[in-house]
Parts: C-alpha cells; sequence; structure tokens
C-alpha cells in the first residue's frame, strides 16, 4: 500500500519462474508497465480489477497515484500441479498478456476476504489463508491456465538479458551517465549494434531512455516541497534546470512546476 502519489518507477521485481496475481483495491489514473525492457502497456484502470505480472520478464511499473493493490505470489510450479489436479496435463502458464486488466468476481471475493484475515494474525487465521490462497491458484489454473503469449523474439532487437542488463546499467549510472561503448562491451556487441539492437528492443535510444528515467527518478524527489527543481535537475544528472524542464515536459506533457502544484493541490485535497 502506497498511499503518496508520484511513487515513479518500481524496482525490479527479479527473475522469478513465478506469476504475481495483482488485484487493484483503488483507481489509477495511469498504469504504465515495461517488460524485458519494452513498454508493454499504457493506460488506466479501476478499483476491482486484476492483472497478471510474469515474473521471468522482469516487468517494472511506473506508478503516479496511491497505490493499494493486493499481490498474490504463484510460482509456476504451483500452477503445473494445480492443473494436474484438474486433469490439464502441460500446463504451467496463465494465457494471459501483460498488464491486462479484467474484472473477475472470484479474485476480488478472495481478496476481500483475506484483507481483514492478515490484520488478524493467529496459527487459525494462517491456515485459512493458506487454504484460500491454494484455492486462489487452482482458480487461476482452471480458469487463466494456457500457453502464455509471450512475444515473438524481433530481428535485430536485444535478447532479453542483454534489456536487462543495459537497463540495469544505466540505473545504476544515473547521475554521470554511461557511454554506449561501456553498454556494448557488456554485452559483447560493436555500439552501432548495440545502439540499434536497444532502439529495436524498446523504441527508444539508450541516450532517450536515460533521460525517461532520470524524470522518473526526478517525479520521487518533487514529493518534497522544500526541494528546489534546480536542485533536483542537478541531482538527476540534467545539465542545468532548462534542460531538465525541456525533457519533463516532453514526457509528462506539462512543465515540473505544474506538476509539483498538482501535486501540492491533491495533498491538500486530501486532507480536507
Amino acid at each position: 500500500m502506497i498511499d503518496q502519489p508520484g511513487c515513479g518507477m518500481t524496482s525490479p521485481m527479479g527473475s522469478d519462474d513465478a506469476y504475481l496475481v495483482c488485484l487493484n483495491l483503488r483507481n489509477q489514473s495511469t498504469h504504465e508497465l515495461w517488460c524485458d525492457g519494452r513498454s508493454v502497456c499504457s493506460t488506466s484502470y479501476e478499483g476491482g480489477t486484476t492483472y497478471v505480472l510474469d515474473l521471468r520478464r522482469d516487468p517494472i511499473a511506473y506508478i503516479s497515484d496511491p497505490l493499494h493493490s493486493l499481490y498474490f505470489y504463484m510460482p509456476r510450479q504451483a500452477i503445473g500441479e494445480a492443473c494436474e489436479d484438474l486433469g490439464k496435463t502441460n500446463i504451467v502458464d496463465l494465457a494471459l498478456q501483460p498488464g491486462q486488466c479484467f474484472r473477475d468476481a472470484i479474485v476480488n471475493s478472495i481478496g476481500q476476504t483475506l484483507l481483514p484475515i492478515f490484520n488478524r494474525a493467529s496459527a487459525t487465521n494462517q491456515a485459512l489463508i493458506d487454504h484460500l490462497l491454494q484455492g486462489l491458484c487452482t482458480y487461476m489454473a482452471s480458469t487463466y491456465g494456457g500457453s502464455s503469449k509471450r512475444p515473438e523474439v524481433v530481428r535485430g532487437a536485444l535478447a532479453p538479458w542483454q534489456q536487462r542488463l543495459v537497463a540495469q546499467m544505466m540505473r545504476e549510472r544515473t547521475f554521470e551517465g554511461i557511454s554506449i561503448n561501456e553498454l556494448a562491451e557488456a554485452c559483447g556487441l560493436s555500439a552501432g549494434a548495440l545502439a540499434r539492437g536497444f532502439k529495436k528492443s524498446t523504441g527508444m535510444s539508450p541516450h532517450q531512455w536515460l533521460l525517461s528515467h532520470r524524470v522518473d527518478q526526478a517525479l520521487e524527489l518533487m514529493a518534497d516541497p522544500d526541494v528546489s527543481l534546480a536542485d533536483i535537475a542537478f541531482n538527476t544528472g540534467f545539465s542545468d534546470q532548462s534542460h531538465f524542464s525541456r525533457v519533463f515536459t516532453q514526457k509528462m506533457g506539462v512543465a515540473p512546476g505544474a506538476w509539483r502544484k498538482s501535486l501540492a493541490n491533491n495533498k491538500r485535497v486530501e486532507a480536507a
């Protein structure tokens, strides 16, 4: 649960052989999701909807509004075992598009049932939680089990591990930046092949991706009204406030000052 707006990009969620089933408890005006370094979803969603993340695909999300959600961790092995119990063999995937929001009364009912139980820790309640979670896994397997539709490898694009590595290296060097040659060497490619492959994979050049990530870092800092825009520009690696303002406006559609003012107005409304 995140009560403050403007949290920005999530940290990498790992690369487990599992899914996260996400039950949204409140509306989100912006729902941006990246998998394998590529944007796969950009929309809003309503409270009471569900979506599924495949953790094998390095999902990263952008969070703009306060976030109230329940996340259910489901190993693919558990989904496969549930399908076998149902007489469905060779099924270990959930056949849902990444970020695809849908309404499911069963998922929502189980989530709403679990909410008050989580606040009352006891051995009896833990047994009930385990029972409900096992039932949810069986339900997801029986209703959505199938061959997941993973995107075909795009000719000339980077391999998923290369996309993850490049993105991680750029995150670690957000402030000072990193050269194409360093990224290319880490991936075993020439600089030209790296640049072409990254753009083919993500739709952006490495430099554009880094600027976008700097804006995401700036969004987190802008939640503090005592930090000046000039300091935010400096601390996120922009050459000056003017450069920061141009890039921010291109990405977010409004100037940094207007964005910060809207944050302040939202806080006043919530406090009223």
